[in-house]
C-alpha cells in the first residue's frame, strides 16, 4: 500500500495476521514499589533469623537434610508442651466468644459500660508479667496473704492449694482472662455501636429479633472485628511464656509447660540447635495454621443487609430503653467494675504496705502503710530500667510508624498486582503471629557477633520488626476506607494521591494513633523479646520485675512496687486515648 503527502511517497507493506490476540499490559512506574523497600529491610530483622531457624531444623547432624530433627516430638515432654500450646489456642478462641456475649448483653442493656470501661481497660494496659504477679497474690496459698484463699477458708474452713497441681491452670486462666477481655468486649462494642440507625429499625419494622436478628445482623457486621481480635488473642496466646513463670512455682512448671517454654529449657540446657529448632518450626507451623482465620477476617469486606429492604417511616425513632432499664444495667457495670478492677485494687494496696509487712500480712492490713516498698524497688534499679523503657520504646515506636506507613498505602492504593498484594498480606498476617522462638537465637547470636549486645537501639529495632506486620495491615484498612472511585480517578490523573489521603484521613488518623499507642505500650509491657534477646546493659522494667519476682515469697511488697510503677504510664497512655484506639482498631470493619 502506497501513501503520497507533500511530494513525499511511503510504502508500506503488509502481511496477514496470525496467531491469537495479545492482550496489553499498563505500564506499572516502578517509583511506587521504593515505599515497600524499608518494610523490607526492617523485616529482613526477622526474616534472616527465620530461614537460619528452619534450615537449621531441617539439617541433620551429619550435614544433610531430612526430617531427623523432629524426632523431638517424640519426647513426652515436648508432647505435653505441644498439648498446652494448643490448649493456651483454645482458651484465646473461648475468650473471643465470652467477649462477644458480653459485648452483645451490654449492647443489649444500655448503661452497663459507663462505669464498666475504665475496669476493663485497665489491666489490658498492664503486662502479662504484672497480671501474673497480681493472680499470684489473689491467689497465695496462705490465709493470711492470699483473698481468695482468705474467703474460702472464712467460708468453708480451709481452702484447696490454688497454685497447686491442676489448680494453677484456673489462676493462669484468670490472668490472662483479666488481661485481654476487655480489648475483645471494647471491639465488639464498637462494632454494634457502628450499625446505622435505618438498618436497625429496618430490622425491627420487620420483626426479626433473637436468634434470628444475631444471625441476620450482628454477626455479619462483626465478621471483620472477629477477624482482628482472634488474630490478637492467637498471638498472645501463643506468646504465653512470662505468665507461666511468674504465676506457677518452680517444682510445677513442667506440668504447664507450653512449647516456647519448653524451647527455651532446650536452649539453656544447650541442647542440639537443631533439636530446638524444630521445636520452633512446630510451634510456628501450629499458629500459622489459625492465622487463616485471621487472614479472612483482615480482608475488607462489602457487607449488605442480608433481609429486604422496607422503607422506615421517618417518624419512627429508635427505640430507646426505658429508664428502669437504663437504671439496672448502670448498677449491673457497677457491680461488675467494682470486682474487675479488684486484682488492681490488691496491687497498689500491697505496694503500699512495707516490703517486711507484705510479706506476713494481706493487703487489706493497715500494719506497715508506706512508701517503703518503692524505696525498695529503686534500690534494685527499677529507675536505670525506666529510663531504658522510654528509650527502648519510643524509638521502636518512631521507626515503627515511619516505615509502616508508606508501605501501608502501597499495599493499599499503591498500584501493586493482585497477586502480589494478596501475598504481601497472607505473608504480614503469617508474619505477625511468628513465634519469638523461630528467631530468637540466631538474632541473638548476631547481635552478640556484631557487637550490639546489651544494645538498647538494636533491642527497640527487633521490637519495630516484631510489630510492623499488624501495623501495615491496620493501616492498610485505614487507606482502603476512601472511596473506590476517588482513588480510581487518582491512580489515572496526574498527582491526585493527595485527595486519597484527604478524604481516608477520617479513618487513617485513628488508625495512626492506634499503632503508636499500642506499640508503645506492647514494647513497655514486653519481657519474652527482651528476656531471650537482649544483654544485660537494656534491662528493661521487665527484666527487673522479673528479677524481683523469683524470690517472691520473701519480696512480694517489692514486686508489687515495681508492677505499679511499671504500670503508671502504659494505663494513663490507654485511658487517655482508648475511644481512638478502639475507633483505629475497628477501621475498614463498619457496615
Amino acid at each position: 500500500m502506497g501513501l503520497q503527502s507533500n511530494g513525499l511517497s511511503l510504502e508500506v507493506v503488509g502481511r496477514e495476521i496470525s496467531g491469537r490476540p495479545v492482550p496489553g499490559k499498563p505500564r506499572r512506574p516502578a517509583g511506587p514499589y521504593l515505599l515497600g523497600l524499608p518494610a523490607l529491610l526492617l523485616s529482613s530483622v526477622l526474616l534472616i533469623p527465620i530461614a537460619v531457624t528452619v534450615v537449621a531444623a531441617f539439617r541433620t547432624p551429619d550435614g544433610s537434610f531430612g526430617l531427623g530433627n523432629f524426632a523431638v516430638m517424640g519426647d513426652r515432654a515436648a508432647l505435653h508442651a505441644v498439648g498446652n500450646s494448643l490448649a493456651w489456642i483454645g482458651v484465646a478462641l473461648a475468650l473471643v466468644v465470652v467477649g462477644f456475649l458480653l459485648a452483645l448483653l451490654s449492647y443489649r442493656l444500655p448503661g452497663v459500660t459507663s462505669f464498666l470501661q475504665p475496669a476493663l481497660v485497665i489491666p489490658f494496659a498492664v503486662s502479662v508479667l504484672v497480671s501474673g504477679a497480681t493472680f499470684r497474690l489473689i491467689f497465695d496459698p496462705a490465709p493470711e496473704h492470699g483473698t481468695v484463699t482468705a474467703v474460702f477458708t472464712k467460708l468453708f474452713g480451709s481452702s484447696p492449694v490454688w497454685l497447686g497441681p491442676g489448680l494453677f491452670w484456673l489462676v493462669l486462666i484468670s490472668a490472662f482472662g483479666w488481661t485481654w477481655l476487655g480489648y475483645v468486649v471494647s471491639l465488639f462494642r464498637a462494632g454494634l455501636d457502628a450499625i446505622p440507625d435505618d438498618v436497625t429499625r429496618t430490622i425491627t419494622v420487620e420483626g426479626v429479633t433473637g436468634w434470628r436478628r444475631l444471625r441476620a445482623l450482628e454477626l455479619p457486621v462483626l465478621r471483620p472485628i472477629t477477624g482482628v481480635v482472634t488474630l490478637t488473642l492467637v498471638i498472645a496466646a501463643v506468646r504465653v511464656f512470662d505468665l507461666v513463670l511468674i504465676v506457677v512455682p518452680g517444682p510445677m512448671q513442667r506440668d504447664a509447660d507450653v512449647l516456647g517454654l519448653n524451647w527455651w529449657r532446650a536452649t539453656s540446657a544447650g541442647d542440639n540447635s537443631g533439636r530446638t529448632a524444630a521445636l520452633g518450626v512446630v510451634l510456628f507451623a501450629i499458629v500459622a495454621a489459625v492465622a487463616v482465620i485471621g487472614v479472612r477476617g483482615l480482608r475488607r469486606r462489602r457487607w449488605a443487609m442480608p433481609v429486604s429492604v422496607v422503607t422506615p417511616d421517618p417518624s419512627l425513632r429508635r427505640h430507646q430503653p426505658s429508664r428502669r432499664v437504663r437504671r439496672t444495667g448502670r448498677v449491673v457495670g457497677f457491680v461488675v467494675a467494682l470486682f474487675w478492677i479488684l486484682p488492681a485494687v490488691v496491687l497498689v494496696a500491697t505496694a503500699l504496705h512495707s516490703p517486711q509487712q507484705a510479706g506476713l500480712r494481706g493487703w487489706w492490713s493497715t500494719d506497715g502503710l508506706g512508701f517503703s516498698s518503692f524505696s525498695a524497688a529503686a534500690n534494685a534499679g527499677l529507675l536505670r530500667a525506666l529510663l531504658s523503657t522510654v528509650l527502648i520504646s519510643a524509638i521502636a515506636t518512631a521507626v515503627l510508624l515511619v516505615i509502616a506507613v508508606p508501605t501501608a498505602y502501597l499495599v493499599a492504593w499503591g498500584g501493586l498486582p493482585t497477586w502480589l498484594g494478596r501475598v504481601v498480606m497472607s505473608a504480614f498476617v503469617v508474619l505477625a503471629v511468628t513465634p519469638v522462638q523461630m528467631y530468637a537465637a540466631p538474632l541473638r547470636d548476631a547481635i552478640g557477633t556484631a557487637g550490639l549486645a546489651g544494645s538498647r537501639v538494636a533491642l527497640a529495632l527487633v521490637h519495630a520488626a516484631a510489630g510492623l506486620p499488624f501495623a501495615v495491615l491496620l493501616l492498610r484498612s485505614a487507606f482502603a476506607s476512601a472511596p473506590p472511585a476517588l482513588v480510581a480517578e487518582a491512580l489515572q490523573g496526574p498527582a491526585r494521591q493527595s485527595a486519597v489521603l484527604a478524604t481516608a484521613q477520617r479513618t487513617y488518623r485513628p488508625a495512626l494513633v492506634a499503632v503508636a499507642v499500642l506499640e508503645f505500650a506492647l514494647v513497655w509491657n514486653d519481657f519474652i523479646v527482651g528476656f531471650l534477646i537482649s544483654g544485660a546493659g537494656t534491662t528493661p522494667l521487665s527484666l527487673v520485675l522479673w528479677g524481683e519476682a523469683r524470690q517472691f515469697s520473701t519480696s512480694a511488697g517489692t514486686v508489687a512496687a515495681a508492677a505499679v510503677v511499671a504500670s503508671v504510664v502504659p494505663v494513663v497512655l490507654l485511658l487517655t486515648f482508648w475511644q481512638t484506639v478502639v475507633r483505629g482498631l475497628t477501621v475498614g470493619s463498619k457496615p
